[in-house]
């Protein structure tokens, strides 16, 4: 109804249907990252950023977990938290050298991650698998058997408030023990 001359109009409001992130994972880049937020009616439609609020960490630059709360305001009601990760990025420059029952393993540093974790297995399916972990660039793995071909792939990871957050392993590679 208008307040100045009294007329009403009606007019349908379909409800909000869908309201989620576009993209819920994300790795890790060393820039902002912003997630978009995708929030439709039931008929499809966009719902306008004037009918909500955004609160919470809706961009960063961080690794870990976050969250973002949309409240709807005017015609619509109601709120909804979602929740998005940045995970660290895949481990560069993977380089692979054979010693006698030991292999030493190193790759490209990265300063925005706490630690690397490493397997190797005897097959590249990655069956009766061994891990071990390290805080450093290079790592050398003993006790190894002679004339044995070693496939190796590295991950990186980060802890964040008692969690912690995995990048994709890198492409695995391969050296023979001497």
């Amino acid at each position: 109804t208008c307040s100045k001359c009294g007329a009403t109009t009606r007019s349908t409001i379909y409800y909000a249907k869908t309201v989620k992130l576009s993209k819920t994972k994300f790795t890790y880049t060393g820039k902002t990252i912003k997630p978009t937020l995708v929030v439709k009616t039931s008929k499809g439609k966009t719902i306008s950023s004037k009918y909500y609020t955004v609160s919470g960490t809706a961009s960063t630059k961080k690794i870990g977990k976050f969250k973002i709360t949309l409240k709807f305001k005017g015609n619509y009601s109601g709120t909804k938290t979602l929740y998005y990760t940045i995970n660290p990025k895949t481990v560069a420059s993977l380089k692979l050298k054979a010693g006698k029952k030991q292999m030493t393993v190193s790759y490209k540093k990265d300063s925005s991650v706490g630690g690397y974790e490493i397997m190797y297995a005897t097959n590249k399916s990655f069956k009766k698998v061994k891990t071990t972990k390290s805080t450093s660039a290079k790592k050398t793995i003993k006790k190894l058997t002679s004339k044995k071909t070693y496939y190796v792939k590295v991950r990186a990871y980060k802890k964040v408030s008692g969690k912690t957050y995995y990048g994709a392993y890198c492409k695995a590679k391969t050296v023979k023990i001497k």
